[in-house]
Formats: C-alpha cells, sequence, structure tokens
C-alpha cells in the first residue's frame, strides 16, 4: 500500500470513528427524548447538506472529529440545549453511551480481551509521549499490509479512552460537570483553556509524528 492509500485510509478510520459517534449520540438522545438540532460529520467547510427528520445534516472534509447539536435559539443571540429538557441520568448516557458503542466495536474487531486492553491503556497515551513514534509506526503499518478491521478496533478503543478523559471539552469532563449544566462556574471555563492550551501542542505532535513516519 502506498502513502496515498495509507493516508487515505487514515482518514477513513478517522472519519468513521467520529461518524459513528455522532450517530450514536443522535439516536441514544433522539431515544431519550432530545432531539439534535444539527450532526456535522467532519470539520471544514461544508461540502454537503441538508434536511432530514427536522435535523440538519452536514459533511465536512477534515476527519478529526464531529459534533451533534442540540441548542434551540431563545430571544435572539441566546439559546437553550435540548440536552437540559433531560434528567441528569438520562444527559449522562447521551454524554457516555457514545463512546460504550466505541468499545463495542473495537471488541469485535479485536476480541473483548485485547480491545478492554487497549481501551485502559488509551488514557495514559497523552502522558506518554516518547512512546508514541513507535505506536504510530505500528498503527500505518497495519494499514501497509490491509489490516483494517484492527486497525479500526485500535483507533476506536484509543480514542474513546481519550474522550473519557477529565477534561472539559471532552466526554469525561462534560460527565463530571454534570451538576453544573445549567451554568458552568468561572473555574471550569479556566479548566477548559488549561486543557485547550495542553492539548493543541500534543495534536500537532501527533500530525508531526504521523507526517515523520510517513515520509
Amino acid at each position: 500500500m502506498d502513502r496515498l492509500s495509507q493516508l487515505f485510509w487514515l482518514w477513513m478510520l478517522f472519519f468513521a470513528v467520529n461518524a459513528l459517534w455522532a450517530l450514536a449520540q443522535a439516536a441514544v438522545a433522539s431515544t431519550l427524548g432530545a432531539r439534535p438540532v444539527s450532526v456535522v460529520l467532519g470539520f471544514g467547510p461544508t461540502l454537503l447538506s441538508g434536511r432530514l427528520g427536522g435535523i440538519l445534516w452536514a459533511f465536512r472534509p477534515l476527519a478529526l472529529g464531529s459534533s451533534v447539536g442540540f441548542d434551540d435559539p431563545v430571544d435572539g443571540a441566546q439559546s437553550r440545549s435540548r440536552l437540559l429538557q433531560l434528567s441528569p441520568p438520562l444527559h449522562a448516557a447521551v454524554i457516555l453511551l457514545p463512546w460504550a458503542v466505541q468499545v463495542g466495536i473495537a471488541m469485535a474487531c479485536l476480541g473483548p480481551t485485547e480491545a478492554l486492553h487497549q481501551f485502559l491503556s488509551g488514557f495514559a497515551v497523552p502522558f506518554q509521549p516518547a512512546l508514541l513514534p513507535g505506536r504510530v509506526e505500528r498503527f500505518l503499518a497495519l494499514l501497509q499490509h490491509g489490516e483494517l478491521l484492527t486497525a479500526w478496533g485500535l483507533m476506536s478503543a484509543k480514542l474513546a479512552a481519550l474522550n473519557l478523559l477529565p477534561l472539559p471539552a471532552l466526554a469525561g469532563g462534560t460527565f463530571l460537570l454534570l451538576p453544573w449544566r445549567k451554568g458552568y462556574p468561572v473555574w471550569a471555563g479556566l479548566l477548559g483553556i488549561i486543557g485547550l492550551l495542553a492539548a493543541v501542542p500534543w495534536v500537532l505532535y501527533v500530525l508531526y509524528v504521523i507526517i515523520t513516519v510517513l515520509f
């Protein structure tokens, strides 16, 4: 498999994980009584968009994440999330169950024992930067040899773990902040800024390692 093919499959795997998370969250929320306003698959400029079932769907090219919107406009510039209509336990289910789906996908691809191992070890990934080049090399080797199911399982397990870390911008932090969901305190905003400042260099380092290994 050449470099262009590896990049394509890397994009496809990132998109698959993020798109399935968004679809799972939209399905869970709708089932529990908080129908989404929008589902955006990917980042960047909108390539395709349309309404289906009262939800605005949009496709964007950068496969680094997706988003599900629940905000209804109230009095002009203000908005209110439909998730606030749910009880805290149901709101927690909307946050956590989509990532449980990703762990389930990892189990289907890798087997239960290996998937749980990869998921639990994923929490330590941001704190082990020295191990990242070797991990990226092994992951890209899976793509090189056409082991796409294994690669999908690994990515699903690792991204599920990363998103459950207790940072305000991630699912884990959102879950821990549920007691303040109707009005986040100032310290939560400060933690979010600190988390963002820490995350940006780490993401840039990951991209650097991927580019270095590929080229």
